[in-house]
């Protein structure tokens, strides 16, 4: 598990903040309950950014958000939270690529291949990759 940092917290609220957007959208009651996970997701952003940044950011009471987060909010050098990376790669310790391939086309767009295929039929996926510019 990896630590959040500042700057993945900031694109983490903007997640979150579409998650608010999308619920409030579809709300059946003006005023309806916040559920409970996009509270926590809130609460947890807390300890890292300050807490009206991400009141502010959410359209949430401060004094609610602080409440929920049980005065828990971010202290300067407080350590940040532990949160999932968004993409992990994991390489089999027991298997070795017999092929691997990174190409680039010509408007920055990057495709890398590996594979473990004795013999592996990267020609036809190189071909969609560049052909599709």
């Amino acid at each position: 598990m990896t630590l959040l940092s500042t700057s993945n917290a900031e694109d983490e609220l903007r997640h979150v903040a579409q998650q608010f957007t999308q619920w409030r959208q579809s709300r059946t009651t003006p005023r309806g309950r916040i559920p409970q996970p996009l509270w926590e997701q809130a609460v947890a952003l807390t300890r890292i950014l300050p807490l009206s940044r991400v009141a502010q950011r959410l359209s949430l009471c401060p004094q609610r958000l602080r409440k929920r987060s049980g005065g828990k909010a971010s202290a300067a050098g407080s350590p940040p939270l532990p949160i999932a990376p968004s993409f992990v790669e994991v390489h089999p310790a027991w298997r070795v690529p017999t092929a691997e391939v990174e190409v680039q086309r010509a408007d920055g767009q990057r495709l890398r291949l590996a594979s473990y295929e004795a013999s592996p039929a990267l020609a036809p996926l190189l071909r969609i990759f560049l052909e599709s510019c």
